[in-house]
């Protein structure tokens, strides 16, 4: 057993993992609300993180300030 396998990934860690899935499966054409809404997105992530995710300054250039607004919204509903 390693080390790595003792220790859980940090929350930093967790959203970069995270934000790698969002910009691989927006560059496919899929929606952001649709993307974030995925189970793998869901688990790894809590209230506060989607915000870190959505902030992250790669996703924002992949889909847009205006697109990160709505989903802010839709998100707090």
């Amino acid at each position: 057993m390693s080390e790595q396998d003792i220790i859980p990934p940090s929350p930093q860690h967790r959203d970069e993992e995270v934000v790698q899935h969002v910009l691989r499966e927006v560059g496919t054409g899929r929606p952001l609300h649709e993307v974030m809404q995925d189970t793998y997105v869901v688990d790894r992530l809590d209230e506060g993180s989607h915000d870190r995710v959505l902030d992250h300054p790669e996703v924002t250039e992949a889909v847009g300030a205006e697109i990160i607004a709505e989903m802010r919204r839709l998100l707090d509903n």
